[in-house]
């Protein structure tokens, strides 16, 4: 274990409160220009690309899985699942970049003191595009209270310069992995996982179909 600093900071309140959300979005984008490029030895932590390719990849193990699970998808996904899982492979190339991202921002890796944002908890740390985090950070937003994810997605410079193409892949790709990851039975120690996970599946799957255009 490292203990690094003990910050005497608090959570952002939930639901989410304008004038927090806000320092946080403000936050993620100073953050994005401190680490770009990577601050890190090449080689350090995975690449993105690298981890979208080994871990978020539900709608293709979706595609493997027996009928009693994909009895339980919704009907959205049941329609488009091999379109999905398409897309969903062009998302590793898309999500490439220079930057160091946290790639794991929710509320809970968040700190907030009077004078600062603090961004905790790196295990999931990688090099990618620079919209790759606030991207993720999107579908928790809307599940606690926030705005929608879009209107998330347009406060970030970064993403509002990307290819929306590859903005779109991604947010499939992160739509799979969460709508995989709660079917599976809750890990020991954490019951409410699989929820969690759920729900912003929900708006990850929701998020997806109005930028894709697909009823």
């Amino acid at each position: 274990m490292l203990a690094f600093e003990d910050v005497d900071g608090r959570h952002p309140a939930q639901p989410w409160e304008h004038e927090e959300l806000t320092r946080v979005l403000d936050a993620l984008v100073t953050l994005n220009d401190t680490l770009t490029p990577s601050p890190i030895p090449p080689g350090s932590v995975p690449t993105a690309g690298d981890v979208f390719a080994k871990n978020i990849l539900g709608w293709r193990r979706l595609q493997q899985a027996e009928a009693a699970t994909l009895a339980r998808l919704d009907a959205w996904t049941g329609r488009h699942l091999a379109e999905l899982a398409a897309l969903e492979a062009t998302a590793s190339e898309a999500v490439a970049g220079d930057t160091l991202l946290h790639a794991d921002i929710r509320e809970d890796n968040l700190l907030l003191t009077p004078e600062a944002v603090w961004v905790v908890d790196w295990p999931h740390a990688c090099v990618g595009a620079a919209w790759v985090d606030v991207v993720a950070f999107a579908p928790s937003v809307a599940m606690q209270g926030g705005p929608a994810p879009e209107a998330i997605l347009k406060y970030h410079p970064a993403a509002r310069q990307a290819d929306p193409d590859a903005i779109t892949a991604a947010i499939v790709s992160l739509a799979g992995f969460f709508t995989y990851q709660s079917l599976l039975p809750p890990p020991p120690g954490l019951p409410t996982l699989r929820q969690f996970q759920a729900t912003q599946g929900d708006v990850a799957r929701a998020w997806s179909a109005e930028r894709l255009g697909w009823k």
